[in-house]
């Protein structure tokens, strides 16, 4: 009887120090979890400066070297504040660029984060100005009210539209198109009045009309949407996960686009090996 109580009790000891040793890599990823969580939160509030230089077959010698800074998916917001927002326009301000170029998306859902953001967006100061396109949030919110909003604090939003860009002696078609994902798309119209052989600049909130660009003959198509993912993860060799043309430079045939992080976050307030970008872009002639 003695015999058997004592088995027993080492059964139960053995059954408690493995299911310890079990809870222990559990404890472990908990706090692993927890740790890239707070490391997501604290970058989605950074913002990380992207130099890229852009080789352009057509455009303009007297353009070599012309600066834009390129910013995109703002998205104001509870959860992307206007001191996150404003941090990045003084830095862009200090690049001193050429011109300032928005790719859409300036709040995600409310209404009343239109002004805010539209005024401090405002304080981009260029030479040559700023100019706009609108994204999928901006219409899901009040597309009317967002470009009303930009255009009243010396933004030029372009919709569909494009004119003919001229500076020092020399001139390119610079034009925007309104959002894929809300069927607002219009290329033809976005281009028309435009040479067959002069360098074409395009403003496209969604990168999705890149094949379009490629047909239609635009040089450099400047888009954002993707957030570069947001979350990006790592395979077993350390390497990121890339999904097809989520951010960065791409080029098709003689057609190249560039694809912004962004700024802002939506859905959850964190981003994750995938921080926020503020894009310093150089042309130059090949």
């Amino acid at each position: 009887m003695l015999g058997t109580r004592r088995a027993k009790r080492e059964k139960l000891t053995e059954r408690i120090t493995t299911v310890l040793a079990a809870e222990r890599p559990l404890r472990e990823f908990a706090g692993n979890v927890s740790r890239i969580a707070k490391y997501a939160i604290d970058e989605a509030n950074t913002l990380s400066l992207e130099r890229v230089e852009i080789k352009l077959f057509r455009l303009p010698k007297k353009l070599d070297g012309f600066r834009i800074i390129h910013l995109s998916d703002i998205h104001h917001s509870p959860l992307t504040g206007l001191e996150h927002i404003g941090r990045a326009v003084k830095i862009a301000n200090r690049l001193k660029p050429d011109m300032f170029v928005l790719t859409g998306d300036y709040v995600s859902h409310e209404p009343e984060y239109i002004e805010p953001v539209a005024e401090m967006l405002g304080k981009l100061s260029a030479e040559f100005g700023t100019y706009a396109c609108l994204g999928n949030h901006d219409h899901w919110t009040d597309g009317s009210n967002v470009t009303s909003a930009l255009r009243a604090n010396g933004i030029n939003v372009l919709i569909n539209e494009g004119f003919r860009f001229t500076v020092r002696d020399a001139s390119f078609w610079l034009a925007g198109v309104d959002d894929h994902m809300v069927g607002r798309t219009d290329l033809p119209a976005a281009l028309k009045g435009s040479y067959p052989d002069e360098f074409k600049l395009l403003l496209a909130h969604n990168p999705i009309i890149f094949r379009q660009c490629v047909r239609a003959g635009i040089d450099l198509t400047l888009s954002g949407h993707t957030h570069g993912g947001q979350i990006r993860i790592r395979d077993s060799r350390n390497r990121i996960i890339r999904r097809r043309r989520t951010a960065g430079l791409h080029r098709r045939k003689d057609s190249q686009i560039y694809i912004t992080r962004g700024i802002g976050t939506v859905i959850l307030p964190v981003r994750y090996q995938c921080p926020p970008e503020i894009s310093l872009l150089e042309l130059r002639s090949e």
